[in-house]
């Protein structure tokens, strides 16, 4: 009951902004407008990295490299000395 009335919530949030977009100003709405822009053809897309904000290269972040995700490394000890004895856990 509880997601239908969240998703009846959503549906009308999403038929209100559908109405609102019919209104823009202007007789061709925001396709006109654009192409009358003269900077609109000189906008190009760049990819960043999102953590120190450094330019990477020009065009999409698109993933062509598969990303490997850093897993912190266990290991098995002996839990009386503390001597490190081999990576992995110890199972028994």
């Amino acid at each position: 009951m509880k997601r239908f009335v969240i998703m009846l919530a959503a549906a009308a949030a999403l038929g209100g902004a559908a109405t609102s977009a019919l209104a823009l100003p202007g007789p061709g709405g925001l396709g006109a407008g654009a192409s009358e822009n003269p900077l609109r053809s000189d906008v190009r897309v760049f990819c960043y990295n999102r953590y120190t904000g450094r330019f990477l290269h020009w065009g999409s972040c698109a993933r062509a490299r598969p990303v490997y995700y850093s897993r912190p490394r266990v290991y098995c000890r002996n839990r009386y000395t503390g001597q490190f004895l081999y990576w992995g856990s110890c199972r028994r």
